[in-house]
């Protein structure tokens, strides 16, 4: 007897693509420019803020990975093992993270070593020793990026791949993802409005802290930012917002969102804010608010734009759900990680404070991501097809 389909519990929100694409693409730009990439963009005071500031920050990543994974997880009866969740996002994530670290180890090692060509196989050893010898404690560091624990404290060794640092919250947030996935699901829309609130009182704490304490034991302010900015807690409540939104968009509390015009309206009066906030800091402010509106206002008001893009109806979210954007957007996590070593090793090819070199990198970093996203597909793809026609013959 045939067995009736089973409904299933997961919906997904094709805009979001996009949104990660955006997102990407401004952290990938950031880092241009603080490699002297695009001196060249200068004078244009309207864009750079948005870039040097940046407007959509890593907390976005959190606040969209929190609702995705919420809505992934909808089903309240599934049960969603640890470990192999865990071990699933590793095989995903870490493994590039490796490489790309192994890569930029090597690239600082010829740089400090004061070599301005390729070392011949002769000169490696030499090439080696004298690049040691200019980086900061560089096996610690090498070991402490493996193992996740730079960003935990970052002054203990030198910068190697940066936005590694986003892996260290990103595991401790997959790893409540289970458990609290099912918490979540039990609780009236009253707590969850709570909750809404609440998961911001983490960073405004955080904020004050940071504004209210010096240098503390850091050896200057650049120091001690880098590692209020990076430490993982905090980012786990920008996470659980991002869970907390799908369960009050699936109570239905943005019905309203879907009505005609009102999505398009709210994403043009979510990004006039955004950008907007990046004018309100100002060095005549203490460095708590700046650190406040720079940090915890943007994270509320991705949560807000997220919910505008849900019913794919407004300008932004037309856009986001354009088949190569949406390709694109899926992969962007990639271009997220690995971009660094590939501005490093640019610069030794060419003058990167060129548009055309510019884009050619960008055009370069996004398609070998894409690429390598489609055929992790096809691959997966083709294992389940092997698997069919095995149980069906």
């Amino acid at each position: 007897m045939e067995q009736p389909e089973q409904k299933s519990n997961r919906v997904y929100f094709p805009a979001i693509d996009g949104l990660r694409l955006l997102a990407s693409i401004n952290i990938v730009m950031l880092h241009l420019g603080s490699s002297n990439a695009l001196q060249y963009m200068a004078d244009c005071k309207w864009l750079m803020p948005i870039i040097n500031a940046p407007a959509f920050a890593a907390g976005i990543f959190y606040v969209f990975a929190g609702f995705l994974f919420a809505s992934k997880f909808s089903d309240p009866d599934r049960r969603i093992p640890v470990i192999p969740f865990m071990f699933g996002r590793i095989a995903k994530l870490y493994r590039l993270h490796f490489f790309m670290t192994l890569l930029m180890f090597l690239a600082l090692v010829v740089k400090f070593s004061g070599y301005t060509h390729l070392p011949s196989f002769s000169e490696i050893p030499d090439c080696f020793t004298k690049g040691l010898a200019g980086m900061y404690h560089p096996w610690r560091s090498l070991l402490m990026h493996l193992t996740l624990t730079w960003s935990i404290a970052p002054d203990f060794g030198m910068k190697l791949n940066e936005p590694s640092w986003s892996l260290t919250s990103f595991f401790l947030c997959y790893a409540i993802t289970p458990w609290f996935s099912r918490w979540l699901f039990k609780q009236n829309r009253r707590t969850l409005w709570i909750l809404f609130g609440t998961v911001f009182i983490p960073g405004i704490v955080w904020a004050v802290v940071f504004g209210a304490t010096g240098n503390l034991w850091f050896d200057g302010y650049s120091t001690k930012y880098r590692f209020f900015h990076m430490f993982a807690p905090v980012r786990i409540f920008e996470y659980i917002f991002g869970m907390v939104l799908f369960r009050l968009y699936k109570e239905g509390c943005f019905e309203y969102l879907k009505k005609n015009y009102v999505s398009g309206i709210a994403q043009a009066l979510l990004l006039a804010a955004l950008y907007g906030s990046l004018f309100l800091m100002s060095p005549k402010w203490n460095p708590g608010v700046n650190y406040f509106i720079h940090h915890s206002l943007p994270i509320l008001i991705y949560g807000l734009f997220v919910l505008s893009l849900l019913s794919g109806k407004g300008f932004m979210a037309r856009f986001f759900c354009i088949g190569i954007v949406r390709k694109i957007g899926r992969a962007s996590f990639y271009p997220y990680l690995i971009h660094l070593p590939i501005i490093c090793g640019a610069w030794g090819i060419c003058n990167l404070n060129c548009p055309k070199n510019t884009i050619i990198l960008m055009v370069f970093i996004y398609t070998i991501s894409t690429l390598y996203m489609e055929f992790k597909i096809w691959k997966k793809k083709r294992a389940k097809a092997k698997a069919a026609a095995k149980t069906a013959a």
